[in-house]
């Protein structure tokens, strides 16, 4: 019998050949990812041939983010069970209330 999260795991590495779909679920899940605290200063925006683009509120937030982002690659790909994401891109952008 396979554990809930054997079949988790399973549902996400058949969902990464759908950037898009991933790109959802990345969305909610990142707290989970990423920690509760990066989670709030940081969105995925965007998912395309395994670079991911995620928004962040400021200058200042880009800079501390770009030196951890080999840490958010192994935490999405740990997370994920298979190389989902091999770049980042941070970009500034205001974030509203649905981007959190």
């Amino acid at each position: 019998m396979e554990t809930l999260g054997s079949v988790f795991s399973d549902l996400l590495r058949r969902i990464a050949s759908d950037e898009e779909t991933a790109l959802i679920f990345l969305n909610e899940l990142w707290p989970q990812i990423v920690g509760k605290e990066l989670a709030f200063r940081s969105c995925p925006v965007a998912l395309r041939d395994k670079r991911l683009r995620i928004a962040v509120p400021s200058k200042t937030w880009k800079k501390e983010l770009m030196e951890l982002h080999q840490m958010m690659i192994h935490a999405v790909n740990k997370y994920w069970h298979c190389d989902l994401v091999h770049t980042v891109k941070f970009e500034v952008r205001p974030m509203d209330e649905k981007d959190k």
